[in-house]
Protein backbone atom coordinates (compact mmCIF):
# COMPACT_ATOMS: atom_id res chain seq x y z
CA UNK A 1 0.00 0.00 0.00
CA UNK A 2 3.23 2.56 0.60
CA UNK A 3 4.01 1.74 -2.91
CA UNK A 4 0.13 3.34 -4.31
CA UNK A 5 0.60 5.60 -1.92
CA UNK A 6 3.59 7.16 -3.25
CA UNK A 7 2.44 6.78 -6.42
CA UNK A 8 -0.35 8.96 -5.78
CA UNK A 9 1.77 11.60 -4.58
CA UNK A 10 4.24 11.19 -6.99
CA UNK A 11 1.59 11.72 -10.16
CA UNK A 12 -1.00 14.04 -8.18
CA UNK A 13 -1.95 15.90 -11.05
CA UNK A 14 -3.18 12.98 -12.69
CA UNK A 15 -4.90 11.67 -9.53
CA UNK A 16 -6.86 15.23 -8.76
CA UNK A 17 -7.71 14.91 -12.55
CA UNK A 18 -9.45 11.39 -11.86
CA UNK A 19 -11.27 12.86 -8.97
CA UNK A 20 -12.56 16.01 -10.45
CA UNK A 21 -13.95 14.26 -13.80
CA UNK A 22 -15.44 11.78 -11.58
CA UNK A 23 -17.03 14.65 -9.24
CA UNK A 24 -18.22 16.19 -12.41
CA UNK A 25 -21.69 17.09 -11.57
CA UNK A 26 -24.54 15.15 -13.59
CA UNK A 27 -27.58 17.70 -13.78
CA UNK A 28 -28.80 18.24 -16.93
CA UNK A 29 -26.87 15.52 -18.68
CA UNK A 30 -27.96 11.99 -19.20
CA UNK A 31 -25.54 9.46 -18.05
CA UNK A 32 -26.96 5.62 -18.93
CA UNK A 33 -25.61 2.81 -16.83
CA UNK A 34 -24.37 -0.34 -18.49
CA UNK A 35 -23.09 -3.42 -17.41
CA UNK A 36 -20.79 -5.39 -19.04
CA UNK A 37 -19.62 -9.28 -18.66
CA UNK A 38 -16.34 -10.25 -20.30
CA UNK A 39 -14.09 -13.84 -20.87
CA UNK A 40 -10.39 -13.91 -22.02
CA UNK A 41 -7.26 -15.53 -23.00
CA UNK A 42 -3.53 -14.08 -23.43
CA UNK A 43 -0.07 -14.45 -21.81
CA UNK A 44 1.69 -15.51 -19.62
CA UNK A 45 1.14 -19.11 -19.15
CA UNK A 46 -2.22 -19.32 -20.49
CA UNK A 47 -3.91 -17.17 -18.64
CA UNK A 48 -7.34 -16.79 -18.97
CA UNK A 49 -10.44 -15.65 -16.85
CA UNK A 50 -13.43 -13.02 -16.79
CA UNK A 51 -14.11 -9.56 -16.37
CA UNK A 52 -17.15 -7.33 -14.86
CA UNK A 53 -17.56 -4.03 -15.53
CA UNK A 54 -20.37 -1.13 -14.71
CA UNK A 55 -19.95 1.59 -17.07
CA UNK A 56 -21.62 5.19 -17.27
CA UNK A 57 -22.06 6.62 -20.76
CA UNK A 58 -21.96 9.60 -21.53
CA UNK A 59 -24.66 11.54 -24.16
CA UNK A 60 -24.00 11.05 -27.97
CA UNK A 61 -21.80 14.05 -29.43
CA UNK A 62 -23.85 14.05 -33.26
CA UNK A 63 -21.63 15.06 -36.42
CA UNK A 64 -24.88 16.48 -38.56
CA UNK A 65 -22.85 16.07 -41.59
CA UNK A 66 -21.27 12.70 -40.48
CA UNK A 67 -22.22 9.02 -40.71
CA UNK A 68 -20.33 9.26 -37.45
CA UNK A 69 -21.52 9.28 -33.57
CA UNK A 70 -18.77 10.40 -30.66
CA UNK A 71 -20.15 8.85 -27.26
CA UNK A 72 -18.13 7.50 -24.24
CA UNK A 73 -18.21 6.23 -20.52
CA UNK A 74 -16.76 5.30 -17.67
CA UNK A 75 -16.06 1.76 -16.80
CA UNK A 76 -15.28 0.19 -13.17
CA UNK A 77 -14.11 -3.41 -13.14
CA UNK A 78 -13.42 -6.21 -10.91
CA UNK A 79 -11.47 -8.94 -13.48
CA UNK A 80 -9.84 -12.71 -11.87
CA UNK A 81 -7.37 -14.07 -14.13
CA UNK A 82 -5.26 -17.30 -13.59
CA UNK A 83 -2.59 -18.94 -15.77
CA UNK A 84 -2.95 -22.70 -16.53
CA UNK A 85 -1.06 -25.28 -15.31
CA UNK A 86 -0.13 -23.14 -12.15
CA UNK A 87 3.83 -22.65 -11.72
CA UNK A 88 5.11 -23.94 -8.54
CA UNK A 89 5.83 -21.13 -5.93
CA UNK A 90 4.61 -18.57 -8.50
CA UNK A 91 0.91 -16.65 -8.02
CA UNK A 92 -1.62 -18.73 -10.40
CA UNK A 93 -4.44 -16.05 -10.04
CA UNK A 94 -4.42 -12.20 -9.95
CA UNK A 95 -7.33 -9.72 -8.98
CA UNK A 96 -7.47 -6.72 -10.61
CA UNK A 97 -9.96 -3.25 -9.54
CA UNK A 98 -9.28 -0.47 -12.38
CA UNK A 99 -11.29 2.77 -13.29
CA UNK A 100 -11.12 3.73 -17.55
CA UNK A 101 -12.40 6.43 -19.47
CA UNK A 102 -13.35 5.13 -22.95
CA UNK A 103 -13.79 7.19 -26.43
CA UNK A 104 -16.42 5.04 -28.80
CA UNK A 105 -16.83 6.17 -32.29
CA UNK A 106 -19.73 5.13 -33.74
CA UNK A 107 -21.91 4.55 -37.05
CA UNK A 108 -25.47 6.36 -37.38
CA UNK A 109 -26.90 3.91 -39.26
CA UNK A 110 -26.98 0.11 -39.41
CA UNK A 111 -24.45 -1.32 -41.32
CA UNK A 112 -23.87 -4.80 -40.42
CA UNK A 113 -26.72 -7.41 -39.59
CA UNK A 114 -28.95 -4.32 -38.81
CA UNK A 115 -26.18 -3.65 -35.77
CA UNK A 116 -24.04 -0.28 -35.71
CA UNK A 117 -20.68 -1.13 -35.47
CA UNK A 118 -18.24 0.86 -33.49
CA UNK A 119 -14.92 1.52 -31.89
CA UNK A 120 -13.49 1.97 -28.79
CA UNK A 121 -10.43 3.09 -26.70
CA UNK A 122 -10.12 3.27 -23.04
CA UNK A 123 -6.71 3.99 -21.02
CA UNK A 124 -7.14 3.74 -17.09
CA UNK A 125 -5.69 2.56 -13.51
CA UNK A 126 -5.92 -0.50 -11.78
CA UNK A 127 -4.71 -1.64 -8.43
CA UNK A 128 -3.58 -5.68 -8.84
CA UNK A 129 -4.01 -8.06 -6.01
CA UNK A 130 0.04 -8.72 -6.16
CA UNK A 131 2.47 -7.65 -8.38
CA UNK A 132 4.12 -11.75 -9.33
CA UNK A 133 1.74 -13.74 -11.83
CA UNK A 134 2.99 -17.39 -13.47
CA UNK A 135 6.21 -16.32 -14.50
CA UNK A 136 6.54 -12.85 -15.01
CA UNK A 137 7.39 -10.13 -12.21
CA UNK A 138 4.61 -7.08 -12.49
CA UNK A 139 6.67 -4.66 -10.22
CA UNK A 140 3.77 -3.49 -8.08
CA UNK A 141 0.60 -3.23 -7.71
CA UNK A 142 -0.13 -0.38 -9.71
CA UNK A 143 -0.71 -1.01 -13.14
CA UNK A 144 -2.28 1.05 -16.36
CA UNK A 145 -5.15 -0.70 -18.27
CA UNK A 146 -5.36 -0.41 -22.18
CA UNK A 147 -8.19 -1.68 -23.81
CA UNK A 148 -8.90 -1.31 -27.85
CA UNK A 149 -11.64 -2.77 -29.29
CA UNK A 150 -14.36 -3.08 -31.88
CA UNK A 151 -18.37 -4.02 -31.15
CA UNK A 152 -21.81 -4.15 -32.70
CA UNK A 153 -24.34 -2.78 -31.37
CA UNK A 154 -27.83 -4.15 -31.54
CA UNK A 155 -31.68 -4.66 -30.88
CA UNK A 156 -34.45 -2.26 -31.10
CA UNK A 157 -33.05 0.40 -28.72
CA UNK A 158 -29.64 -0.35 -29.42
CA UNK A 159 -29.44 -1.70 -25.49
CA UNK A 160 -26.64 -5.13 -26.50
CA UNK A 161 -23.08 -4.85 -27.73
CA UNK A 162 -20.97 -7.78 -28.91
CA UNK A 163 -17.31 -7.00 -28.56
CA UNK A 164 -13.82 -8.04 -29.03
CA UNK A 165 -10.93 -6.40 -27.07
CA UNK A 166 -7.23 -6.53 -27.09
CA UNK A 167 -6.68 -5.69 -23.28
CA UNK A 168 -2.95 -4.68 -21.56
CA UNK A 169 -2.27 -4.31 -17.88
CA UNK A 170 1.45 -2.41 -17.55
CA UNK A 171 3.09 0.02 -15.25
CA UNK A 172 4.92 2.14 -17.96
CA UNK A 173 8.29 1.08 -15.94
CA UNK A 174 7.03 3.05 -13.26
CA UNK A 175 7.84 -0.09 -11.14
CA UNK A 176 10.59 -1.88 -12.83
CA UNK A 177 10.64 -4.87 -14.12
CA UNK A 178 7.28 -3.86 -16.29
CA UNK A 179 6.58 -7.39 -17.51
CA UNK A 180 3.10 -6.95 -17.75
CA UNK A 181 -0.32 -9.14 -18.87
CA UNK A 182 -1.88 -9.33 -21.92
CA UNK A 183 -5.33 -10.19 -22.64
CA UNK A 184 -5.04 -10.58 -26.47
CA UNK A 185 -8.63 -12.38 -27.04
CA UNK A 186 -11.26 -10.31 -24.75
CA UNK A 187 -15.09 -11.24 -25.61
CA UNK A 188 -18.11 -8.84 -24.28
CA UNK A 189 -21.71 -8.91 -24.44
CA UNK A 190 -22.95 -5.46 -22.79
CA UNK A 191 -26.17 -4.14 -21.65
CA UNK A 192 -27.10 0.00 -21.63
CA UNK A 193 -30.36 0.33 -19.12
CA UNK A 194 -32.93 2.76 -19.91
Amino acid sequence: MLEIAHLLKKYSFFTITVLCLCLIPKKGLTFKPGLSLSYGKGKPDHLQGYRIALQSFWPFITFQQSPLNLTGYWDISFAHWQTKPPIINQPHSIYILAISPFIRVQTRKHCVLAAQPYIEVGIGASLLSNNHLGHRNLGGQFAFQDLLGIGLHWGTAHLWSLSYHYLHYSNARLLPPNQGIDVKHLISVGYEFN
